[in-house]
């Protein structure tokens, strides 16, 4: 993951949170060009609802709290993906990727805007990502479309007819993850009529139809997840035709920023080749460490996370606020906050807490949903101003009365894959498994939130 220092705080004055109304859609962050570092942005409010009393309960007298349910679903996504071949049902249009790539054609991501700059500029991505400006592409590039939601505001579902791929897109492979069971893909998919000679593949991801809490998670890790693991499936496609991707590694690896200076332009690396991978192995194995990460979560930071929940409730109970900051790429334009959260507001990456503390005040709460270092010099100047603080992160942080602290549970440097004779790791976790982490805070807070006039959640 790319960081911004917190040391940086301070250019964020002229920066604020966005203060959404309740049910609007999340706003597109600014257009970027490829090898550029993305800067913070925000989201606004979209309509969700939290669904904790939908879940299956534990027993018959105990419902399922968000946490509960929303990790359940999304374990029960990934032992699914794993046991119907999902990655296996991707090799073929991994192995054309890779010819492409090896051709000289571009990655250009769309749909989503949390997924365009979750897969832009990433550590374990590749430096020939960029992110779709609407121009007409070539025979050899590759226009990868991720969903998180059924809406025309994740994606033009017009451009995959026929007229439209032949008319906006120009001639490139397309490769597009949402859930074939959502009601809208239902009536489109007999529009499009996709066919792989043509180099255009429509993957279904699983995710469930709905609008629940667990719904939104699991499709937002399934399309995250996914698109991944097929990346997994391209960089052993390359290694079975003698050919090695260049990738980035984190700024916060050992020589990270000076490895990333090195394969800024490249496709394939100049110096190191990976021997042959076999198909199907790589996005398996993500696929399984993201499950192991993500339940490590759900057995060890469930009561946290519901404390966390719980002072965001109270917040509003006193009429204080509470902002998000992220550390992740996918949460500031892709992730959604329960629409009855009306006192939250998303206030976009760290670069942004500077204005943030000039807004705190006795009794508000900063959600830090973070990455690997714990960022004590913010999180004690929020503290100083009278506000609560709770933090995920994979370093261990302080829990006390003002303290919440939630371990990340993934592992440094956030990306997870060992390549053979390749001295960094490829394919980030971190967005998939945090995910389900933020639904399960903001959907505690929401099912504790009380009426005002009848005092009842």
């Amino acid at each position: 993951m790319k960081q911004v220092a917190c040391a940086l705080i301070v250019l964020s004055l002229i920066m604020g949170c966005t203060k959404p109304q309740a049910g609007q859609k999340p706003q597109t962050g600014a257009n970027l060009q490829g090898g550029q570092k993305p800067q913070a942005s925000t989201s606004a409010r979209p309509q969700a609802t939290s669904t904790a009393s939908t879940a299956s309960p534990t027993t018959a007298s105990a419902p399922a709290s968000p946490v509960e349910s929303i990790h359940r679903a999304v374990l029960e996504w990934f032992d699914n993906a794993i046991a119907t071949g999902m990655i296996e049902k991707m090799v073929p249009a991994a192995e054309q990727a890779a010819d492409r790539f090896i051709a000289g054609g571009e990655e250009f991501v769309t749909g989503n805007r949390g997924f365009c700059d979750e897969l832009h500029y990433r550590a374990g991505g590749f430096p020939f990502t960029a992110i779709w400006q609407s121009q007409k592409l070539t025979t050899n590039d590759v226009l990868v479309i991720g969903q998180f939601r059924p809406d025309w505001e994740d994606f033009n579902w017009s451009q995959l007819t026929p007229k439209g791929r032949r008319e906006e897109l120009g001639d490139p492979m397309i490769v597009h993850f949402a859930s074939h069971r959502w009601k809208e893909m239902k009536s489109f998919l007999p529009k499009t009529r996709p066919t792989p000679q043509e180099g255009v593949y429509l993957f279904d991801t699983g995710g469930p139809a709905g609008e629940s809490l667990e719904a939104v998670c699991v499709n937002q890790v399934a399309t995250t997840a996914l698109i991944w693991a097929f990346h997994g499936e391209v960089i052993s496609a390359a290694t079975r035709k003698g050919k090695t991707f260049s990738t980035y590694a984190s700024d916060w690896e050992p020589d990270g920023p000076e490895w990333d200076q090195s394969v800024i332009g490249t496709t394939l690396h100049p110096k190191y080749k990976v021997p042959a991978i076999e198909a199907g192995k790589i996005g398996t194995e993500y696929l399984a460490t993201c499950r192991k990460y993500i339940a490590a979560f759900a057995a060890t930071q469930a009561a946290q996370a519901r404390k966390a929940g719980k002072r965001v409730a109270q917040a509003a109970a006193s009429g204080n606020q509470a902002y998000i900051i992220t550390n992740a790429h996918v949460h500031t334009a892709g992730s959604i906050i329960p629409s009855k959260l009306t006192h939250v507001s998303m206030c976009g990456r760290e670069s942004s807490f500077g204005y943030v503390a000039g807004q705190l005040r006795a009794g508000d709460v900063l959600l830090w949903f973070g990455y690997l270092r714990y960022p004590s010099d913010c999180i004690e100047t929020a503290i100083a101003r009278g506000a609560d603080a709770a933090v995920v992160t994979v370093d261990k942080g302080p829990d006390d009365d003002h303290h919440i602290h939630m371990l990340g549970c993934w592992k440094d440097y956030d990306t997870v894959i060992d390549l053979p004779r390749y001295p960094i790791r490829v394919l980030p976790c971190s967005a998939v498994v945090q995910t389900p982490q933020w639904y399960s805070v903001l959907g505690e807070a929401a099912a504790q939130m009380k009426d005002r006039k009848t005092g009842r959640p």
